[in-house]
């Protein structure tokens, strides 16, 4: 008789079929036939094979692993995260259950669901360095920095003096922005291991958003030539050199583009750094085609994870803020002269936001904090009440909770911010205008203004987060960008000396003066570094953090005329939603008045009883 091994598939499958038919309570034969249908890739049959053993023994642990690896391998990954936790709690000591149930949820994209597994294991097994790391990616993928770095304790302890570690850890403590900690990571992993490739890039990036952009381009190079196919790195050279990447780093970039084996992540930016390497060369055909591929991956991925752009949604929003903020008023206490007074720069993203805070990031009395969160998530709670449970409920709601969410976005500010001033640009607090002035009625408010087309192009040659599922498509920004022009006509009329509006092309043509507004409009003092903001040195995490430190120019600006056919789907979604492509402004406005009439009370639309 032939070894099994020598056996055709078929032939092996076909004895044990045979072998388990006649004693169906075999549990190495049904083991066996179910590895076997897998291995011959009939997942159905084999599904079967595990569910028939597992009907005689439903706590095998081995059983539950292979049958939720073949459900995941089917495509049906809740069913096999369903089957994994029951596997756990059979048998809690299993690690490769843990590891294949982590794998499922990271390959779907479901943090909530990843997040339930590795607090599981790290309770199930704290020794685990895999589940600490699992916590914190958790954490990590829904920009819960503080979370994810305290979970990432756990990793450090268990493996103190591994260099790979401590570059994560700095990789954690960059997207936190505190800066000075990654780099005492990066010290210590710099003399455990000098050239690894990850330590080369993740200092690059240390280097690039606090300024020192000349080492930042020297670790990046190290880091491609000990790694020629590291995709990050050449990504963010790209970035560092705005696009001038010679014929074999560009042929690079394109070849990663194309590997389909790449992780999809990478290749979205991959695809974004290759569309701005062909602009930079007058390509522009093919550098808009790598920008549409790179959308198209982008938008897989959101969709993935449920992130879908929803332009009725999006077009409830102003009459719901009209509705809301008509006449709402509360008395708060006066902010204590401990806190740092906030101020505000809002508008459309790739707006020109970044430069207004390097401005006044410059004076000796402001701190420059970035894009915060936590006015986009009390906004977010607000609007979610005002959806679902009606205008009178949300109103409600502001009154209750004004101070505390003031209180909550004060001590949500960094540390570092001791100044007397601190400037909060998440350009998404453009709709938050009126909970602005109800919650720092003595913040100032500046409001970004650019040419449509420039705006809703450089969008989409940018990755952008899960924030803006409307950047993959041309579409779906300028119908964005009708929705955000409509919104700030509302806070125009409802406050009308409330906030500043600065064009980006009067800043281009008269920076000075227009600097000198600004300040003057924040209450703040003329200072000489202000007006050269590319000179001061801070660190900067955004898009723009290569162009502020250059001289302000109109060499960013313009860039649109080159796209004029490929932008005529920007251009009729602009038009449809009544937005001159110009100026940015409506052509009519629809929210003039103090509210809207077609909302009432409880954010329900009236009908048109005339109809």
């Amino acid at each position: 008789m032939q070894r099994p091994e020598t056996l055709p598939a078929s032939e092996v499958i076909r004895l044990l079929r045979d072998k388990v038919a006649r004693n169906p309570g075999d549990l190495d034969a049904s083991l066996m036939l179910g590895s076997a249908l897998y291995q011959a890739g009939n997942y159905t049959e084999s599904i079967s094979a595990f569910q028939a053993l597992l009907n005689r023994y439903p706590d095998h642990p081995q059983a539950l692993l292979l049958l939720a690896r073949t459900l995941g391998r089917c495509g049906r990954n809740p069913e096999a995260l369903k089957v994994l936790t029951h596997a756990w709690q059979v048998n809690p000591d299993h690690t490769q259950i843990w590891q294949v149930a982590v794998a499922l949820a990271a390959e779907i994209r479901d943090w909530a669901e990843l997040l339930r597994i590795a607090e599981a294991w790290t309770q199930q097994q704290p020794d685990s360095l895999e589940a600490w790391q699992a916590l914190s990616r958790a954490h990590f993928e829904e920009s819960r920095f503080d979370a994810a770095i305290a979970a990432y304790a756990g990793v450090l302890k268990l493996a103190p003096g591994n260099p790979a570690i401590l570059v994560g850890a700095a990789r954690l403590a960059i997207a936190a922005q505190q800066y000075d900690q990654a780099r005492t990571y990066l010290d210590a992993a710099q003399k455990l291991a000098p050239d690894l490739p990850e330590l080369l890039y993740t200092l690059g990036r240390l280097h690039h958003m606090t300024g020192d952009l000349v080492p930042a381009e020297d670790c990046f190079r190290r880091a491609i030539k000990a790694r020629p196919d590291f995709a990050t790195a050449y990504v963010e050279l790209g970035t560092l050199r705005e696009g001038r990447m010679d014929d074999g780093e560009i042929e690079a970039v394109r070849k990663l583009f194309g590997d389909r084996s790449v992780h999809p992540e990478y290749r979205v930016m991959l695809g974004f750094t290759l569309g701005d390497a062909l602009d930079r060369r007058k390509d522009y055909a093919q550098a808009f085609a790598a920008w549409d591929r790179a959308n198209e991956i982008n938008r897989a991925i959101s969709e993935q994870e449920g992130i879908t752009y929803q332009p009725a949604r999006t077009d409830s929003e102003p009459e719901l803020l009209a509705a809301l903020f008509s006449n709402l008023d509360c008395e708060l206490e006066p902010l204590s002269s401990k806190h740092p007074r906030p101020i505000f720069v809002v508008g459309m993203p790739r707006s020109g936001t970044t430069l207004i805070e390097s401005i006044l990031a410059s004076h000796s009395e402001v701190y420059g904090a970035g894009e915060l969160p936590t006015l986009y998530d009390i906004y977010e709670e607000m609007m979610e009440v005002a959806r679902g449970q009606g205008i009178a409920v949300a109103r409600e709601m502001v009154r209750s909770k004004a101070a505390s969410w003031r209180q909550r976005y004060l001590e949500a500010l960094p540390a570092a911010a001791v100044e007397a001033c601190v400037v909060d640009k998440q350009p998404m607090n453009f709709r938050s205008i009126g909970l602005i002035r109800l919650l720092f009625p003595d913040s100032p408010v500046i409001f970004t203004v650019r040419s449509p087309l420039d705006v809703g192009l450089s969008i989409y040659r940018h990755k952008f987060s899960k924030n803006w599922p409307c950047a993959h498509r041309l579409s779906d920004i300028g119908h964005y960008y009708g929705m955000h022009t409509r919104v700030f006509e509302l806070w125009k009329s409802r406050y009308p000396d409330a906030f500043l509006t600065v064009n980006h092309a009067d800043m281009v043509q008269d920076t000075q003066a227009e600097i000198g507004r600004v300040l003057e409009f924040a209450g703040l003092s003329l200072q000489a570094a202000c007006f050269s903001p590319h000179e001061t040195k801070r660190p900067i995490a955004t898009f723009s953090s290569v162009q502020v430190r250059q001289p302000v120019s109109a060499a960013f600006s313009g860039r649109a005329r080159h796209y004029d056919l490929q932008l005529a789907p920007l251009r009729e979604a602009l038009l449809k939603a009544g937005v001159d492509v110009e100026s940015g402004l409506t052509e009519r406005s629809t929210l003039e008045g103090d509210s809207l009439e077609g909302v009432d009370d409880d954010g329900a639309t009236k009908k048109d009883e005339s109809t």
